[in-house]
C-alpha cells in the first residue's frame, strides 16, 4: 500500500506509525513536511519537504490572515505533490494533519486517494482555552473572529473520507454533525521504551545525582507558559519549598511560547515569574533545565517522586501520558483533557487549576505517603499500557482504518 503522510513538523503525531509501517512488508511510505529532516527524524521512508513561504501574504481582511497563511502553505504542498504525481506517484491513502493548511488541496491533487484527516482541535469562543484564565483575558475584538480559526479544519472534514482526533475531550469540542463521524484514536505510546527503571538516576547541572531515593518534584512542559499552568506552579513553589525542606524541584521547558501570548513586557514567562516569586525560592533546590535529550527526560521522569501537570482546556501534552507510562505519581489539574485519563484517587490525584493550596496540600500528602504513591504509580502505568500502548492498542486500529 502507498501511504502519504503529511505533517508540517514531520513526523509529528505519526512518528510511531511511520516507524512501524516503514518496516512492514507491502507498505511504501512517503512523508511530507516543512523543511529538511535527518533520517534519524523521519525514519526509513521517502521524505520530501517544502519551504514555508516567507514575507507577508498579499493584503487580506485582517481576520482572514491566518486562513491566508494556511492557503499559501497548502499551495506550496500542492505544488510539491503535483510534481510527485507528474513523476508517477499515486498514494492509496493520505493521512494528514490539516491544522496549518498543509493538506488543504491534497484531494485536488490525488482525488482517487482516501484522505484521512487528523482533526486536533476545534476553537470556541466560550468555555474554552481562550476565556479560561481570568488573569489573561483575550482581547474582545479577537473573540468575534475565533470561528475563522476553524475554517481550515472544516475544509478538511468536507474533503476527508474519515477523520480522527486523539482524545474524547477533544472530540467533544466539535459540532455534533462532525463529532458523530470522528474516530477517537490517540497516536500511542511506546510503553516498552517509556517505562520505569528501578536503577534510573538523573544528574543535575550542579553535579548532584538524583535517584528514586530522593524527594523530587517534577514539572515538564515544552515551553514555560500559562497554557501549561507555569504561573500556578511557580506561585505554589515557595510554600512547597517551605513545607518540604529536603525536596528538589526540577522544571523542564524552554523560555519561549508554544501556545497563547507572550507577556506584555516582552520578557519570558520564566523571567516574569522569577521576578514575582524568585526571592522566596531556594536556588539550590529549584532547577530550570531548559530542553533535555529524550533519554535524559525519561530518566528524570523515572526518578520523580511526584509529577505535577497543569493545562488549560487544550490539547493534552505527550509528556503527561509519558510520565504516567514511566510510573510517575501524577498530580494534575482537573481540566477536561486531564480528566480524560486521570481519575482522582485511582491512578493519580487532581486539583482545581487555580487552587494553589490544594496543589501544595496534595503534593505534600503524597510525599508523606509512600504506599499511596506506589499504588497510584502502578495504576498510572497500567492505564497507559491498557489504553494507549502503540503496539497492542493504537497500531491495530490504525491498520484497520488505513486498510478499511
Amino acid at each position: 500500500m502507498n501511504l502519504l503522510l503529511i505533517h508540517p513538523n514531520f513526523p509529528g503525531q505519526f512518528k510511531l506509525l511511520a516507524k512501524a509501517l516503514s518496516a512492514r512488508e507491502g507498505w511504501r511510505l512517503v512523508g511530507v513536511g516543512n523543511g529538511e529532516r535527518s533520517e534519524a527524524e523521519t525514519g526509513h521512508l521517502d521524505y520530501v519537504h517544502y519551504s514555508h513561504p516567507t514575507g507577508p501574504v498579499e493584503a487580506v481582511f485582517p481576520v482572514a490572515q491566518d486562513f491566508a497563511e494556511h492557503a499559501r502553505t497548502g499551495k506550496s504542498v500542492a505544488d510539491l505533490l503535483t510534481r510527485l504525481r507528474d513523476r508517477g506517484y499515486r498514494p492509496d491513502v493520505v493521512l494528514g494533519h490539516p491544522g496549518w493548511g498543509d493538506a488543504m488541496f491534497v484531494s485536488e491533487v490525488f482525488p482517487e486517494a482516501k484522505f484521512i484527516a487528523y482533526l486536533e482541535y476545534f476553537y470556541k469562543t466560550r468555555d474554552s482555552d481562550l476565556d479560561f484564565d481570568p488573569e489573561f483575558p483575550p482581547a474582545r475584538i479577537d473573540m468575534r473572529y475565533v470561528p475563522m480559526r476553524n475554517a481550515t479544519n472544516l475544509m478538511a472534514f468536507a474533503a476527508a473520507s474519515r477523520c480522527i482526533t486523539p482524545m474524547p475531550w477533544q472530540a467533544s469540542l466539535f459540532p455534533p454533525p462532525i463529532r458523530s463521524q470522528l474516530h477517537v484514536l490517540h497516536e500511542g505510546i511506546d510503553t516498552a521504551l517509556v517505562a520505569p527503571h528501578p536503577h534510573a538516576s538523573f544528574r543535575l547541572p550542579n553535579g548532584a545525582t538524583l535517584t528514586r531515593a530522593d524527594e523530587v518534584v517534577t514539572y515538564v512542559s515544552r515551553s514555560l507558559e500559562p497554557y501549561r499552568g507555569f504561573h500556578v506552579f511557580m506561585r505554589a513553589l515557595p510554600e512547597l519549598m517551605r513545607r518540604r525542606p529536603r525536596a528538589q524541584f526540577v522544571l523542564v521547558g524552554r523560555e519561549d511560547v508554544s501556545y497563547g501570548r507572550r507577556h506584555l513586557s516582552g520578557q519570558s514567562w520564566k523571567s516574569v515569574m522569577l521576578d514575582e516569586v524568585g526571592a522566596s525560592l531556594d536556588p539550590n533546590r529549584v532547577h530550570f533545565l531548559g530542553n533535555l535529550t529524550y533519554a535524559d527526560y525519561l530518566d528524570l521522569l523515572r526518578i520523580s517522586s511526584v509529577h505535577v501537570y497543569l493545562t488549560y482546556p487544550f490539547v493534552l501534552s505527550w509528556s503527561f501520558l509519558e510520565a504516567m507510562a514511566c510510573g510517575c505519581t501524577m498530580v494534575g489539574s482537573a481540566t477536561g483533557p486531564v480528566l480524560d485519563v486521570l481519575k482522582d484517587g485511582e491512578n493519580g490525584r487532581t486539583f482545581g487549576f487555580f487552587d494553589r493550596a490544594a496543589l501544595v496540600d496534595t503534593v505534600c500528602e503524597l510525599l508523606d505517603d509512600p504506599a499511596q504513591r506506589e499504588r497510584l504509580s502502578r495504576r498510572a502505568r497500567e492505564t497507559i499500557v491498557e489504553n494507549y500502548d502503540f503496539t497492542t492498542r493504537t497500531f491495530p486500529r490504525y491498520l484497520e482504518l488505513l486498510q478499511g
